[in-house]
């Protein structure tokens, strides 16, 4: 199939003194044909340190200096090397300002392809939040980052693993601020992207549940009133919308009427309520989506791996998941 045809994703490389390295290399190597074309942004000298080390074979790159869309083989790993960080300066498992800037790089080179059409979709690696931030990217992470770049305001972080489907309201906020954070205009705005995502992966009529954010949904109000001030206000908006949604009811309820099928996906108030039962239960193949951008991009469902890096022990799992979500996506949004 001709490239143009294709769906190209730009996969960063993460981290440079986490995991990222590894977890890259190791899908390079693994990768046989496939029906996208993928574009690795990253520092070739960094691959092949992480090739090397884990003896993995990897195919030739087709290197691309100057990335358009024409140069991109279907085929091969393409790739885009930028010499962000000098290879010596990596210490597995200590990230430095050095190698948040790295990272950043990477990012960067990536949003600037998809914003200019010359790739389709944006794959990302972890990055270290303390590392980009000494850098000078005052950032939470990658979705922040993206919604700013793009001048996007209303967004979300959804997560899925397998069967399972959570969008978050609040994100990265400490927990004595998630109160404040949610919101009437909040919670309708993620539920209707997420509505809207989950018609895009094929649900016809998606289910939702909303949780609460206090102890039981707030008992009444007995525990808290966000969910009569709030949550509940906004569930009736969205079912105004036409959109299918119960709630608020208490985090495990939601989980477990999920598990069995009830719903096609959960709606959490803060970070850990909506994260803990999927990571817990799919801890490896947990994929993270931002929705509301102007262009598809995924990523892996964990974190950096400092405890891990270097060892040769990451997983791959989540980061190809996280490649053909992008894929697929690309697809649904194509025009037919």
């Amino acid at each position: 199939m001709p490239v143009n045809e294709q769906p190209v994703i730009a996969l960063t490389m993460g981290e440079p003194a986490g995991i990222g390295p590894e977890i890259v290399a190791k899908y390079v190597a693994a990768l046989k044909r496939t029906d996208f074309t993928l574009v690795v942004v990253g520092d070739q000298r960094l691959l092949q340190d992480a090739a090397a080390k884990f003896k993995l074979k990897i195919r030739k790159l087709n290197v691309v200096s100057r990335p358009s869309r024409e140069k991109f083989v279907p085929d091969a790993p393409n790739f885009t090397s930028l010499k962000a960080v000098n290879p010596k300066d990596v210490e597995a498992g200590k990230p430095t300002a050095k190698t948040g800037r790295a990272a950043m790089a990477f990012v960067e080179k990536a949003t600037d392809l998809v914003m200019l059409h010359q790739v389709d979709a944006v794959v990302t690696a972890p990055i270290s939040k303390k590392a980009i931030n000494e850098a000078g990217y005052y950032f939470a992470g990658h979705t922040d980052y993206l919604a700013n770049r793009t001048n996007t305001s209303k967004y979300a972080m959804c997560f899925l693993g397998d069967s399972l489907r959570v969008a978050l309201a609040t994100a990265h906020y400490a927990l004595r601020k998630v109160h404040s954070k949610v919101k009437l205009a909040r919670v309708v705005r993620t539920v209707s992207l997420f509505d809207e995502f989950l018609r895009t992966i094929a649900v016809k009529k998606p289910r939702i549940v909303v949780t609460g954010l206090n102890p039981h949904a707030g008992e009444s109000g007995l525990l808290g009133t966000e969910e009569i001030n709030e949550i509940e206000p906004a569930i009736e908006a969205c079912r105004a919308m036409d959109i299918n949604l119960d709630g608020p009811v208490s985090a495990e309820a939601a989980f477990i009427k999920h598990l069995a099928g009830k719903y096609d996906g959960v709606v959490a108030m803060y970070h850990d309520q909506g994260l803990v039962p999927l990571k817990v239960l799919k801890p490896h193949k947990t994929v993270n989506v931002t929705l509301g951008l102007p262009f598809v991009r995924t990523s892996v469902g964990h974190g950096v791996g400092l405890d891990i890096a270097g060892r040769g022990v990451a997983k791959v799992d989540s980061l190809k998941n996280a490649v053909n979500l992008a894929a697929q996506l690309v697809r649904a949004e194509r025009p037919r």
